[in-house]
């Protein structure tokens, strides 16, 4: 499907069975999520010059001007890449190698693994798109397709089962309060946020929530001292955040009412420091020459 090989190393770092169990047996059962996500990778080292790609330093330089502009326009920029040779998309995919965050967007005939590159920003898309193959270099605070096409075929509210599965005890109250909060959530407005690690929880409530709620088609996975997953739903702009520790232990579980979560974004400062190191990354490659 594609040549950009670096997006997909499988890994598999937490999920059910993963964690202990507790002192009274019971078991977290938060929603299964996929195992093929991309984590960081130190830059490549390069000692080639990008004076021998032509096409490549063109698409430096356009990545260049983009984030130089970003903070004005706040405009994403989408670069295609589907014609370049296969030498132009290697030296393009050691140049701007492997960030923290990794996206998968699975929707209908659309199939999309997004790798962040080293600089904050500056998406590397790879994938297809009606069938066909597809290939950019994005500079957006998020992808334009997760933040435009997310919720495109979400429901609008939730209907509680009737009757209630036996064991439930705080699962009905939080569908409903998101249910009503994803009804009235415009674009834009701030994120409300159910801290589940904060209430108490049985097996059947994670079941049902797992079961009302669903899998969206985006999941980013964000790799640091730790990790965080966040999975869309099937709810419009409501997603599931779990936030995990270096020894991939479930610390922070929460649904968020919001467009995009934050912590997936990339910032207006972000964005200012990726242009500062896209100067200092394309003078070494020069400098080769």
């Amino acid at each position: 499907m594609s040549q950009y090989k670096e997006l997909t190393i499988p890994v598999s770092v937490v999920g059910p069975g993963s964690q202990p169990e507790s002192e009274d047996g019971m078991v977290l059962d938060y929603m299964k999520m996929p195992d093929d996500m991309s984590v960081f990778h130190a830059p490549v080292m390069m000692d080639d010059s990008i004076y021998n790609y032509p096409a490549a330093h063109e698409v430096v330089q356009q990545v260049m001007v983009a984030l130089g502009e970003f903070e004005q326009a706040q405009s994403p920029v989408l670069i295609d890449l589907g014609q370049l040779p296969a030498e132009e998309l290697d030296f393009i995919n050691r140049f701007f190698g492997e960030g923290e965050v990794a996206v998968i967007f699975n929707q209908d005939q659309s199939e999309y693994r997004i790798q962040e590159t080293v600089l904050a920003g500056v998406w590397r898309i790879a994938g297809q798109h009606a069938g066909q193959p597809f290939q950019a270099i994005e500079v957006a605070k998020v992808p334009q397709i997760v933040y435009e096409q997310t919720f495109a075929q979400a429901q609008k509210s939730l209907t509680l089962p009737d009757p209630l599965p036996a064991g439930v005890i705080n699962a009905p109250a939080v569908l409903m309060e998101l249910s009503d909060k994803a009804q009235n959530y415009q674009a834009g407005d701030d994120a409300h946020v159910i801290n589940l690690t904060l209430l108490p929880q049985s097996p059947e409530d994670l079941d049902l929530l797992g079961e009302q709620l669903g899998e969206g088609p985006a999941v980013f996975l964000s790799r640091g001292y730790g990790s965080c997953r966040v999975t869309s739903t099937h709810l419009k702009y409501t997603w599931w955040v779990q936030y995990f520790n270096s020894e991939d232990k479930l610390i922070l579980n929460t649904l968020e009412v919001v467009d995009v979560p934050i912590v997936t974004q990339a910032s207006n400062e972000d964005i200012a420091d990726s242009f500062e190191r896209i100067g200092e990354m394309l003078e070494s490659v020069r400098e080769t020459q």
